[in-house]
């Protein structure tokens, strides 16, 4: 266990980015004590005296840091690095909050700019109605870069954790003097604004990855010259709230709804609307209409038909995939969450970026499963074929029980074995066994029942190597 003192000026995030800087070097806080002191210092920083009225108000915090290495997201343990490591983190993470509270009046205003910069654009009231929502404490605003695209693509005004115009947003704009041609093509779509998740995780309020508010600058000839990125974290209440509340989300909601082509006072079209209302919201901000109509479309079928199923969407420039998969709540665990987890990273040769679970009253447990891929290096998959394996993967026990008895015994014995058996195995056992060998294991129980004698056989396991061997047992 190690002790980290830390002084600063009083200022928003400074507990949470704490957290954050611990939890991205793999480490978690056992106590943390922030106290509010007001302190009057000399030019040099020394201290006068505490307590003064006239004093600035100082945050210490005092924190006790264990030793073991966290979960930070998804199934990926992060190594806990050197102490030295974890003080250069917290360090880091409090000269960024530093830059991003002084640099937030400005950035305040550039959100002002770019409502008049978007002015001009088809449907630009429901932008700027956006824009004044975010800064009404509904974007934790952390940086802000005006991206020229003519006459030559430049970086300007960085503001807040973007005054380093060496930090990369987007991993496909670290080289400005090769932009990809359809990256380029999507930044000048004449969209006025778009949403999306940067490549950096932040340090400050989340340890997760930033989103991206993108606002297009027009010219005199309607195209697009330039783009401004405002850069942070959409704060809880975009996600707790009806998304027909927030402005720009709501219109793009009725504009799907409008897709559908049904009528809103159906069924159908009420259980639309429901579906929309509880979608994944960063799919909502950042996929595109047609994307979220065909995976709600397949949400009501499942609500019809439950049973497992995936709805992908692929980044075009192969950062990440998102992966909504429904799985049986009757079989939903940790582990099962972690099986799919499993089967969807090594089909994308990818790493489990995040996972966000809903569990609702229907049949069905829905997990947001964000794989973070490589570009250029992304395998191609048969949706299909991964939609099969992961419903095979949600198969419970009893399931594939009951379908391994009846090959072996045919349906009128398999149904008298089943209800015999179906309950006496225990929760490992059901988790690390093929129901083949279970099968196996019965008929020897049964037959040391009827016997009165234990029952052994020799078996190797599948997987196992030619030399390794295990030993079943049945004692009556």
């Amino acid at each position: 266990a190690a002790l980290a003192e830390i002084v600063t000026d009083d200022m928003p995030f400074l507990v949470e980015s704490v957290l954050a800087a611990l939890a991205l070097s793999g480490r978690t806080a056992r106590r943390l004590l922030h106290p509010v002191l007001r302190a009057r210092r000399d030019a040099e920083g020394r201290l006068l005296s505490l307590g003064a009225a006239e004093g600035r108000p100082e945050s210490l915090m005092h924190v006790e840091i264990a030793p073991n290495p966290v979960r930070l997201t998804g199934d990926q343990k992060v190594p806990a690095g050197g102490w030295e490591a974890v003080e250069a983190a917290l360090r880091q993470a409090m000269a960024e909050v530093r830059l991003a509270v002084t640099d937030y009046p400005a950035i305040r205003e550039r959100l002002r700019q770019a409502e008049g910069e978007i002015a001009s654009a088809p449907e630009a009231a429901a932008g700027q109605n956006f824009l004044r929502w975010m800064a009404e404490e509904n974007f934790v605003c952390l940086g802000h870069r005006l991206l020229r695209l003519e006459p030559q693509v430049a970086i300007e005004d960085g503001l807040g954790l973007l005054r380093d115009e060496s930090l990369p947003v987007f991993d496909t704009l670290r080289d400005l003097s090769a932009i990809p041609a359809a990256v380029l093509a999507q930044l000048k779509d004449g969209v006025p604004l778009s949403i999306a998740k940067a490549n950096m995780r932040a340090r400050v309020h989340r340890p997760q990855h930033a989103d991206v508010v993108a606002t297009r600058v027009f010219g005199a000839d309607g195209r697009v010259v330039a783009i401004r990125l405002f850069l942070g974290l959409f704060a809880a209440s975009a996600y707790n709230r009806n998304p027909r509340s927030i402005p720009w989300l709501s219109a793009k909601v009725e504009r799907i709804l409008a897709a559908a082509g049904v009528d809103e006072d159906s069924h159908d079209g009420r259980a639309l609307r429901n579906i929309l209302d509880t979608w994944p919201r960063d799919e909502l901000f950042q996929a595109e209409e047609a994307a979220i109509l065909d995976g709600a479309r397949r949400a009501l079928d499942l609500s019809i038909r439950p049973r497992a199923a995936l709805v992908l969407r692929r980044d075009p420039f192969e950062r990440f995939i998102s992966v909504i998969a429904w799985l049986p709540r009757d079989t939903f665990d940790t582990r099962l969450r972690e099986t799919v987890a499993g089967i969807l990273t090594r089909a994308f040769q990818a790493r489990l970026s995040a996972f966000h679970i809903a569990l609702g009253d229907g049949p069905l447990a829905r997990v947001h499963y964000v794989l973070g891929t490589t570009p250029g290096a992304v395998p191609r998959v048969d949706d299909a074929l991964l939609e099969a394996a992961v419903a095979q993967a949600a198969r419970s026990f009893t399931d594939r029980l009951g379908e391994a008895l009846t090959a072996e015994q045919g349906e009128a014995r398999a149904a008298q074995s089943l209800a015999r058996w179906a309950e006496a195995f225990s929760g490992f056992y059901a988790n690390h066994t093929a129901a083949t060998t279970a099968v196996a294991d019965i008929a020897m129980a049964e037959a040391a029942l009827a016997s009165g004698h234990p029952g052994a056989r020799l078996e190797r396991a599948p997987g196992a190597g030619p030399r390794s061997l295990s030993l079943r047992l049945a004692n009556p």
